[in-house]
């Protein structure tokens, strides 16, 4: 089987999993559309896997974050490539093309998104059209959410089999590193140098991620819990203004990390008494899976698809809505007062609910899905009952 992915930059949750993919294919090529993102700082050493940057045009318009990808041969490369699939990450001009060329060669086109209902699209008659196009005319699917699930079937994606296969990521490796860092003495300085329970977040530092609303729930909390520290994992625009308000407010138990290479993310997460994840949307949430492995009580946006497949109420943690921070404020005091035993029981339980997401098991499952593909003409609709078409839960 001969797989070409098509997206837009290398991302270190996704990297691993083309190299586990990459042994189940007799060929794997991930086609770029570009080397990075104006807003990412991350840099990727030797790969198990063939990837091209597809030259293009890169335009960013005024106000925007990351540029918009212009790419052209398209065609071209994915003819010298010839592959069985073409597995498609998005609805840009380059997975346009790339719907295309499948449909002019007779080649399998499979849509995978961790798009939703929610990320805006609906108002906007062109991104509606294309999606309703390029579902509706892809062999399959494979949704990185429940949530993407329904957004397949919305447009058009029928008696078609549909994987749900939460986003991978690195599961065991992630929890090992933190374990083991717990049990040294690096961690232990570490938390020796603050006064009480620290809450975690990872992630942009924009309004958007929810790092604004974060620090007025700080505040509710502060001032029921003053020995309550706040660490803030990420970079962005917005940085500058957040420790203003930090400084200004004589906040001085708010530390801004910057950004941290993913190797490094362990030693916060091995850190941290509590995990927050206040974005406003987030078509998924990788991170919230990686606190979660992390054996972390986690208190998670509802606007996150993540937050609806991993977060069971009190279970594996928590809920709540960052447009009620005083509600967001009391969630987090409920889970600082956890007694140390029902935090370490929810930390368990998190862990367990996602390792069937490490990459391993993803890629297994995948690369079944894509193989079954295989045996059908490409335009044929599946009249055979996949036992992964109508799933709904994510274990």
């Amino acid at each position: 089987m001969k797989v070409a992915v098509v997206t837009n930059i290398l991302t270190p949750y996704r990297v691993p999993l083309f190299e586990a993919l990459a042994r189940e294919c007799e060929e794997l090529t991930v086609l770029l559309m570009a080397e990075r993102e104006e807003n990412r700082q991350w840099a990727f050493g030797e790969m198990q896997f063939r990837a091209e940057v597809l030259p293009g045009w890169h335009v960013r318009p005024r106000g925007a974050e990351v540029s918009l990808h212009l790419n052209y041969g398209v065609t071209q490369c994915l003819r010298r490539l010839n592959p069985d699939i073409v597995l498609s990450g998005g609805f840009a001009p380059a997975h346009l093309a790339a719907f295309a060329y499948c449909k002019l060669f007779g080649k399998r086109y499979v849509q995978w998104g961790e798009f939703t209902l929610r990320d805006g699209a609906q108002s906007s008659s062109v991104r509606r059209f294309l999606r309703r196009l390029t579902v509706g005319g892809a062999a399959a699917c494979i949704a990185s959410s429940n949530e993407a699930r329904e957004a397949f079937l919305h447009f058009g994606a029928g008696h078609r089999p549909i994987l749900t296969a939460p986003m991978p990521i690195e599961i065991e490796r992630l929890h090992r590193a933190v374990c083991a860092l717990r049990k040294g003495e690096v961690v232990v300085d570490d938390c020796a140098r603050f006064p009480g329970p620290i809450l975690l977040s990872v992630g942009r530092l924009t309004d958007a991620k929810g790092t604004g609303a974060l620090l007025s729930m700080y505040d509710l909390v502060r001032r029921v819990r003053p020995d309550v520290s706040l660490m803030l994992v990420g970079d962005g625009p917005d940085r500058g203004t957040y420790e203003l308000l930090c400084r200004a407010r004589g906040w001085n138990q708010v530390h801004f990390a910057g950004h941290v290479d993913p190797m490094e993310l362990p030693r916060y997460f091995a850190m941290a008494d509590v995990f927050v994840f206040p974005t406003f949307s987030d078509t998924f949430g990788a991170v919230l899976s990686e606190a979660m492995a992390a054996e972390l009580a986690v208190v998670a946006s509802i606007h996150a698809a993540a937050t609806q497949d991993l977060v069971e109420e009190g279970v594996t943690g928590y809920r709540f809505d960052p447009h009620r921070p005083a509600l967001g404020a009391e969630t987090i005091l409920n889970a600082l007062a956890l007694s140390d035993h029902e935090r370490v029981e929810m930390g368990r339980a998190a862990y367990r609910r996602v390792r069937s997401t490490d990459i391993g098991p993803s890629a297994d499952v995948m690369g079944r899905f894509l193989k079954s593909l295989l045996s059908e003409s490409p335009g044929e609709k599946s009249q055979r009952k996949f036992p992964w078409s109508t799933r709904k839960e994510v274990s």
